[in-house]
């Protein structure tokens, strides 16, 4: 009973100070002690104001000041990425492919911002514009540009069909069999196809063959600019053999045997002629004495 009374009197001691305790502290809480605003007061609380009395319901109806919401004007792009490849960022871009189509994807630095621009694009060869449009969130738009150039798959065709005297040769690691020519050939009659009418062919070393073995090099230049060598072997003979010169020999022989004996077959028909021109003088002068006889 004793405590119980104790109690109360402290209560009652203190009851005073408890109702008047209403200083408002800079943070806007309540003191819980203070009745006026001293250097003591609310000294957790960011100290207090003379003006910060007053009742517990006034400052907890007090308004908050309002903050105007500012919107980003961030333009800037973070990311321009094409088939997995991010470029270098700038106001005009360049990216070089063989590819027909690209897809390409584009992030801003600003969530906020809007993004206007192509994101699957089919190529053709040469350039194509790519068009980028961010608008910031207060309105503010930039253009950039990325061109993409598409460049043409060159081809590696070095395939050849070779020609010589219109029949095809054969070759066996790019290496033709022996070609025999005459030694009045200087030169080979060379033709050939291309698989690829792109690829381009030099022939070289088809002039003025010598006695013996020669090499030929035809070489295809594929449209990538890769090479291959062809190469043609060609043996030309030495001047006539023994029996060329055995068998001209003998044309020889005939041949002015047969002269000769044109020539006695001239000398008889000519001796023919005159023994009858001479005996048709003879016969014309005895039927000429004839008449001159008979006249007389």
């Amino acid at each position: 009973m004793k405590r119980i009374i104790g109690l109360f009197l402290v209560l009652l001691n203190f009851y005073p100070s408890i109702v008047k305790a209403n200083i408002v502290c800079n943070d806007g809480t309540i003191s819980p002690s203070c009745s006026t605003c001293h250097s003591g007061c609310c000294s957790k609380h960011g100290g207090c104001s003379s003006n910060s009395s007053g009742s517990s319901s006034s400052s907890s109806n007090k308004k908050p000041d309002v903050i105007e919401d500012v919107k980003s004007n961030d333009t800037s792009l973070k990311k321009v990425n094409v088939d997995g490849e991010n470029i270098a960022i700038s106001n005009n871009m360049e990216y070089t492919t063989t590819k027909e189509n690209v897809t390409v994807l584009v992030v801003a630095n600003d969530s906020k911002a809007t993004l206007d621009y192509n994101q699957n694009n089919n190529l053709v060869i040469g350039e194509n514009d790519i068009y980028i449009k961010v608008t910031a969130e207060n309105g503010n738009i930039n253009n950039y540009k990325l061109n993409i150039i598409r460049e043409k798959i060159l081809s590696n065709n070095k395939n050849i069909k070779i020609f010589v005297a219109e029949k095809e040769i054969i070759f066996n690691l790019f290496k033709s069999d022996v070609i025999n020519i005459s030694n009045e050939e200087n030169k080979i009659d060379i033709t050939y196809e291309l698989e690829d009418s792109n690829a381009k062919v030099d022939i070289m070393g088809n002039e003025n063959l010598q006695v013996g073995y020669n090499e030929i090099i035809v070489k295809v230049t594929a449209e990538n600019g890769e090479e291959q060598d062809y190469i043609l072997v060609v043996e030309k003979e030495e001047k006539a053999n023994k029996k060329e010169d055995k068998a001209d020999i003998q044309d020889e022989i005939i041949e002015e045997e047969n002269t000769n004996e044109n020539a006695s077959n001239i000398f008889v028909i000519l001796c023919s002629l005159a023994l009858i021109g001479g005996t048709s003088y003879l016969i014309y002068k005895e039927i000429k004495k004839k008449k001159a006889n008979s006249q007389n």
